[in-house]
């Protein structure tokens, strides 16, 4: 289907929903409202106040007033992270936490890992954000309590579990359209919920004329069909059997030279069967089978298919002492790849044990996590992390935490077949990296203030040898930085300010990491009062260089982007939307060769019918 007829269904989708639906309107942001709950920081539930990590949340209100964006923006934007996007929606984008590499960062749907094991990158371009309800971003070293890859962070997405009848459906530039329904049923001991949603939008152009290899001026549209789906039965007190799924299909056209129509199309799918059990009254033990898929296959100029299914499966005890928490766990994953390339091995399992404890003293607060991998690739892994917090005055907390992290190589890294002069290496020793971190905190009333300072060594970076010819275990990065946050309410007003000063560096060359600046942050102010709430948020960076030469050649300046938002309850039961995104139609780069979007403009209405 072509992007306009979706447009056009949009627009009358908006015309029916006002008229057949029971509308509401989006609940008060949870920044500034209620306390937030999460798991993420040491695997067990807890307030977001309590927690010792850098933790953030990303909730449904600041999902819902995104507008024409993706996940890595998304995460720029509230996440205080960097990011590299390769055109417009649907092309591949990577998310620098802390200064970190993308395939630093692990991405959990619903607690299940979601990658492609043959590049070893996250495909954040196709996860809809229609099916997201919030995310958590953990941001530092966190391999001692989620395994490999985790030395920038983890990234939890937590899809939506529509409660009675909801509805959706939108329209913008670029031909943009989306659509999107869910329900959610409860009876008795049992409840479902089934949400699934499309959109399609025919993009700019993804390249440029800068791009000497793959530059094509022709448009590269984008379609994505995305669901959800959950059962869930209480069969007695203190026990739950739950399915739950995701799938998410995306339709990219991207350029790899002029005279070619090229392709990509990729299914991203969790499946995750779990049992939670109250054991005894201090025992709550969880269950959980689950199968992560990430299958790509690319037509035109150089057509290709790279498939990963990773079989998971957990079992995490909790266990409650007072003031002490104990978590002991062990987990296992397979993961193989099929591919139309000949992988000289296309399968390794991942077997973990381990235990993270919190204990509460007064005014201090006491965690650590320890955990073994042992990867059936290159043997076994031991990583660690303790940290302390201090609330020395009624509104004020000092915290400090160490770890350690490691990231596995990819099949493509250890196992690529010779080709065109280039191959794997499976010799190669997994990335290791030493994290420190400190923050201190100040809150009251409607306020608060927090200032963090991180400093990360990571060695045995791979990276492609001097004759192109393989990779080796070569580079050090250092990545030390601090980050400023602010949040403010007064009356119907909220703001807030993030602002990360790093220095990124390769420890050898001293020269900057590739796509990462010294400075970048956000700043945003809403007006949430009777029928409306209005505000706007801008985005910044300064300098970055596309080379590790950093070369002149090579270097992106820096940017703004200013975006802005209205929701207008209209009656008690309708709410109409309006965002815009990069107000002003600044011209950017996030990588050399490659176009950002220009002003986008999206006109919605939601629908909840209980």
């Amino acid at each position: 289907m072509h992007p306009l007829p979706l447009r056009r269904a949009a627009v009358a989708g908006v015309a029916v929903l006002v008229s057949s639906f029971v509308f509401a309107p989006p609940a008060r942001s949870a920044d500034f409202a209620v306390a937030q709950v999460v798991v993420t920081a040491n695997r067990v539930p807890q307030a977001a106040d309590a927690a010792l990590a850098d933790v953030v949340v990303i909730d449904a209100e600041q999902i819902e007033r995104a507008g024409p964006i993706g996940l890595a923006e998304l995460l720029q934007r509230h996440a205080g992270a960097e990011i590299s996007v390769t055109g417009g929606p649907g092309q591949p984008s990577g998310v620098f936490l802390r200064g970190t590499n993308p395939g630093h960062v692990i991405v959990l749907v619903d607690g299940v890992r979601l990658n492609s094991a043959t590049t070893g990158s996250n495909a954040l371009e196709h996860i809809a954000l229609a099916q997201i309800d919030h995310i958590e971003v953990l941001r530092g070293p966190a391999s001692s309590l989620y395994g490999a890859d985790a030395i920038g962070g983890v990234i939890q997405i937590f899809t939506r579990t529509p409660e009675g009848i909801s509805a959706g459906a939108s329209a913008g530039s670029e031909h943009r359209g989306a659509l999107r329904a869910g329900i959610g049923r409860s009876a008795g001991a049992w409840s479902w919920s089934l949400d699934a949603g499309a959109m399609e939008v025919d993009a700019f152009s993804a390249t440029n004329a800068a791009n000497l290899f793959s530059y094509n001026p022709d448009r590269d549209p984008y379609r994505n069909h995305n669901a959800s789906g959950s059962l869930r039965w209480r069969w007695a007190e203190g026990h739950e059997l739950s399915l739950r799924g995701t799938f998410d299909r995306g339709v990219t056209h991207f350029d790899a030279g002029p005279g070619s129509d090229d392709v990509n199309r990729t299914r991203l799918s969790t499946l995750a069967l779990r049992s939670e059990d109250r054991i005894a009254r201090h025992w709550l033990s969880t269950l959980r089978l689950a199968r992560g898929s990430d299958h790509s296959s690319v037509s035109g100029a150089f057509p290709g298919r790279f498939d990963t299914d990773q079989d998971q499966a957990l079992w995490q005890n909790d266990l409650a002492f007072g003031a002490t928490t104990l978590s002991l766990g062990a987990e296992w994953r397979r993961e193989r790849v099929a591919s139309g390339t000949a992988y000289t091995r296309t399968e390794r399992t991942i077997s973990s044990l381990f235990a993270a404890a919190q204990r509460s003293l007064d005014a201090v607060q006491l965690e650590g996590s320890l955990r073994s991998d042992r990867n059936s690739q290159f043997g076994s892994h031991t990583t660690g992390r303790v940290g302390a917090g201090w609330s020395f005055a009624p509104e004020w907390r000092l915290s400090a935490a160490a770890g350690n992290a490691f990231r596995a190589p990819s099949f493509n890294d250890l196992y690529y077949p010779l080709t065109v002069g280039f191959s794997g290496n499976p010799n190669l020793r997994p990335e290791r990296s030493r994290g420190l971190d400190a923050a201190l905190r100040w809150r009251r009333d409607g306020t608060t203030a927090s200032l963090t300072a991180f400093d990360n060594r990571i060695d045995d970076l791979i990276a492609v040898d001097p004759t192109f010819s393989t990779v080796i275990n070569v580079n050090r990065a250092r990545i030390r930085g601090t980050t400023l946050g602010l949040q403010q309410t007064w009356g119907a007003w909220s703001a807030d300010v993030q602002w990360t000063h790093q220095s990124p560096h390769d420890a050898a060359t001293g020269l900057l990491l590739v796509r990462r600046a010294r400075d970048h942050g956000r700043a945003g102010v809403a007006f949430d009062r009777g029928a409306w709430r209005v505000g706007g948020d801008l985005v910044a960076s300064g300098a970055r260089y596309d080379s590790t030469a950093n070369t002149p050649g090579s270097r992106m300046g820096g940017y703004a982007l200013l975006s802005l938002y209205a929701n207008w309850a209209a009656t008690r039961e309708i709410t109409l939307g309006a965002r815009v995104t990069n107000a002003t139609d600044k011209r950017y780069e996030l990588a050399q060769g490659y176009n950002t979007a220009p002003r986008q403009v999206v006109l919605s209405v939601d629908a909840l019918w209980r």
